[in-house]
Order: C-alpha cells, then sequence, then structure tokens
C-alpha cells in the first residue's frame, strides 16, 4: 500500500512538473514570436539579427511538436492558451495579444515544416495596419494569399462563440451532477438513519461524474459551491467538500482513482452527523459544553458507521475520524499520541473548513465573503493546516473566489465569475442593476485584458455583498 502510494506521488509529481516544462516552453515560443514581431520593424528581412530570431523560434515550435500535429495558440479575453493550459504572460507581451485583437485574430496555429521566413513574412503582416487586412477581405484571407502554408489563423468571433457554448453547456452539466450528488448524499444519510444497505455503486458512480466534469471545466462545478442551499446545508455541505476536495487533487495532478477517492472521502466525511441529535445540529444560538462534546463524537462515529457499509474504502474510514484532526491542540477526538494526519485527511480538512466558513452554521455568527475565508485559511497555515497545502489550495481557488464581489478602479462593480491564470485578475461579470439580469445581458470580462499595454481595469477592494445587499446567488444559479 505504502509502494503504491509512493509511486502514485511520484507520477503526481511527474505530471505536474512536465505540465510547468511545457509551459515553460510555450512561453519562450510566444516571447521568441514577439521577438521576431519587433525585430521584423527594425531591421531588414535578410538581417542576421532578425534570421537568427527567426531561427529560436522555428526550433522552439519544433520542440512543441514533436508529440503533436500542430501547435496552437488561443486569445480569448485577454488571456492566452495554448490548447487547453493558460499560459502566463507579462503585462508588456500584451501589446502582442493586442495585435491580435485589433484584428479580429483568435488564435494561430502553427504547423510543422513552417520556416524561418513564412514567421518573417507573418511577422511582417502583423505589423501592417488593421485596414490592410480589411481591404483584402481578412487577416486569415491575406495570410493564405502570401503563400504561407504552415501557419493558420482563427477569427476571434469563431473561437469566442465557441468558448461561449461550451461554458454554457459545461453549467448546465454542472448543475445537473451536483444536484444528482445532493440527491444521493441524502439517499446515503436516510439509509444509515434507517439501518437499510446503502448503494455505494451509485455514489461511486457520482464521484466518478464529479471528477470527470471537473477536469473538463474545473471552474463550473466549483462555482456551485459558492451557491449556500440553506435549506438542505447538511447534504450540500458534503457536496462542496466533495467538490472542493476533488479539485485540489486534481490540481495537485493525483492519479485519477485516487481523486475519486478523495471524492468519496469527501462526501462521507460528515456522516457521523446522523448520530448527533437534529436539534443540536440546528441549534441558532451557542452550543453549550456538553451539547459540544455531543458534537465532537462525530468523527469516531462516522468511522464506526463506514466500517458497516460494504465497500467503503479504510481511507473514507481514516478520512472520517481524521477530519477534524488539524494538527494543533484544538484537533478532535482527543488521543494519546500524536496524530499525522493522512494527506487525504489534510485535503478533506481544509476543504470542510473553507466550505464551512463561507456558509451560516451553527459554528459561525455570520457567512463570511468567499475573499474573506481565503484570509483566514492563511492565518492558520502552519498550525491548523499544512502551509504548502494551503498555499496550493488558495493557488486554486483565487485570492478573489468564484462569487466574490470586486470593485474596479473604472467604478464599476464585478461578481467573479471564474479564475485565470494570475490570481489577482479573475474574469467577473460587471454588474449595475444588480437584480440578477446581468446574468443573461451584461458583460463577462477578464481583468487581464489590456489597451496600449495597461490593464483596463484593476480591482481596488472586495465588497461585503450582505452588506451591501446584494444577492450573488441569482447569478450563480
Amino acid at each position: 500500500m505504502a509502494d503504491a502510494e509512493n509511486d502514485s506521488r511520484g507520477e503526481a509529481r511527474q505530471s505536474f512538473f512536465a505540465k510547468q516544462q511545457l509551459l515553460g516552453s510555450v512561453k519562450t515560443a510566444f516571447l521568441y514570436l514577439s521577438a521576431v514581431m519587433k525585430n521584423v520593424t527594425l531591421y531588414p528581412v535578410s538581417h542576421p539579427f532578425l534570421l537568427a530570431s527567426a531561427e529560436k523560434l522555428v526550433g522552439k515550435i519544433n520542440e512543441l511538436l514533436i508529440d503533436r500535429k500542430q501547435a496552437a495558440f488561443y486569445i480569448v479575453g485577454g488571456e492566452l492558451f495554448f490548447e487547453t493550459l493558460s499560459v502566463p504572460i507579462d503585462q508588456n507581451l500584451s501589446l502582442l495579444l493586442e495585435q491580435f485583437a485589433v484584428r479580429r485574430l483568435g488564435g494561430v496555429i502553427l504547423k510543422p515544416g513552417v520556416t524561418e521566413q513564412e514567421l518573417i513574412t507573418f511577422a511582417a503582416l502583423m505589423n501592417r495596419d488593421p485596414a490592410f487586412f480589411t481591404a483584402r477581405g481578412s487577416a486569415t484571407e491575406t495570410v493564405e494569399q502570401e503563400g504561407i502554408e504552415h501557419i493558420e489563423l482563427h477569427r476571434a468571433l469563431l473561437v469566442d462563440q465557441k468558448v461561449g457554448s461550451a461554458v454554457k453547456e459545461g453549467k448546465e452539466k454542472s448543475v445537473e451532477i451536483f444536484m444528482d450528488a445532493i440527491e444521493t448524499v441524502k439517499e446515503l444519510v436516510h439509509a444509515v438513519h434507517l439501518e437499510k444497505a446503502v448503494n455505494m455503486r451509485k455514489m461511486n458512480t457520482v464521484v466518478q461524474a464529479m471528477v470527470d466534469d471537473i477536469l473538463d471545466n474545473r471552474d463550473a462545478l466549483m462555482g456551485l459551491t459558492s451557491i449556500k442551499m440553506y435549506d438542505e446545508y447538511t447534504f450540500a455541505h458534503s457536496v462542496n467538500t466533495a467538490i472542493l476536495a476533488i479539485s485540489l487533487g486534481t490540481f495537485l495532478s493525483l492519479e485519477k482513482t485516487h481523486v475519486a477517492a478523495l471524492g468519496v472521502a469527501g462526501l462521507l466525511h460528515d456522516i457521523g452527523k446522523v448520530r448527533v441529535p437534529a436539534e443540536i445540529i440546528n441549534k441558532p444560538g451557542k452550543l453549550t459544553d456538553e451539547e459540544w462534546e455531543v458534537v465532537k463524537r462525530h468523527p469516531v462515529e462516522g468511522a464506526l458507521i463506514l466500517s458497516d457499509i460494504p465497500g467503503v474504502t479504510k481511507l473514507a474510514m481514516v478520512t472520517a475520524f481524521e477530519h477534524h484532526q488539524h494538527g494543533d491542540v484544538r484537533g478532535y477526538p482527543a488521543i494519546d499520541d500524536i496524530l499525522q494526519q493522512h494527506p487525504f485527511s489534510q485535503i478533506v480538512s481544509l476543504a470542510d473548513a473553507y466550505d464551512a466558513l463561507t456558509a451560516v452554521r451553527v459554528y459561525y455568527s455570520a457567512q463570511l465573503p468567499p475573499d474573506q475565508a481565503v484570509r483566514i485559511l492563511l492565518k492558520k497555515r502552519g498550525g491548523a493546516f499544512d502551509p504548502a497545502l494551503v498555499k496550493t489550495f488558495v493557488n486554486m481557488i483565487g485570492i478573489f473566489p468564484i462569487g466574490t464581489l470586486l470593485k474596479l478602479d473604472t467604478g464599476e462593480i464585478g461578481l467573479v465569475m471564474r479564475q485565470t491564470r494570475d490570481l489577482m485578475r479573475p474574469r467577473v461579470l460587471l454588474l449595475s442593476r444588480f437584480d440578477g439580469s446581468e446574468k443573461e445581458t451584461g458583460a463577462e470580462v477578464s481583468l487581464l485584458e489590456t489597451a496600449g499595454g495597461r490593464y483596463r481595469r484593476t480591482v481596488i477592494g472586495a465588497i461585503d455583498p450582505y452588506k451591501a445587499r446584494i444577492n450573488v446567488k441569482r447569478y450563480l444559479e
């Protein structure tokens, strides 16, 4: 078992580093493209310096083409993507993205056989006035007319429509999976209450659907965790915890089977609360010491319940028992020896804490905006939570998680809808009426968008939606 876990962690590290290495190569290729497009305005086409920069670009493209039929770059909402990976770029390189945007281009595909001369010709064309392309039909048609065979362009409109359609379909699919998961948890809880057989096959199927959906589009399913279902909190909290745990597992590049096991552990982590009287669970005021002792028994009860359910892994039992063992004196249940939490227990603990902080529960007197919950987790790193894990979690959900209201330097109010590769610059839905209508008619923009090499919008600060009386749930459902 230990060897298998070590192998899995080794594979995860290799996968993570392979992705980082690929992103590094892609960014370098983009830098070389930027250099060629700049140098073509400074030197004659036969100048050695220009030829050398084009040669470097060809070399990097060929490196990317080793296992691919093409090297595809896409530009959507001010972000640069290579295939499905968001590529980190600095503000200076944003001028190159603007060159594509003003020519209504949404992507460039470089194919095997591309030459230095083709790249120089392409760079020269991209430095022409946009009206030049309009006169010849379009930038795409101009490239074809110039006989450039190994460079293909995509129009921005086509890319945006495709992405927008995919996002809408993804949200609908995620809502269906989310509701199926809640119903599955309901059935599980009721079965335990009535001491009936638990359908673990259905639970495993639901978790697998969650894993696949998060691998396809993490933000779509994670966004639903921002919708706090007060009437069904007990069930929704388990689903939210599982979604966040699965998301963190995929973000850490864990093996898919282990991510699925993590999802099951997340769904089952609080099952012990079925042994806590409802009047204690739903008590609006502060718990007495005696009531708190009853609540603190739920990790033990959970492990005992799961031990009697056929098909439940030992990992789920361990997580149920350990998810409140935070590594400090406040962890429970109390044990004689120092307990080193299993890594999966640490992940579920962090996911559980974040969802708890952002919801109205008996443990907290008020619901916190997502960004404030992030600040609390950051303060607890090194104490209740592993510092590296907290950092990774924040890198995943962002400094301003989905559902955060932001005040922008333009005077606009934006609601975070998904993350970008810059933690401080998510995609936001611009709000003006605050009645939910912007969900259908409002503009969704990336805070990475630039004009003249400068960001169009920058965050001034976060707004507490509860104090401002803005119902963000209308926009996330």
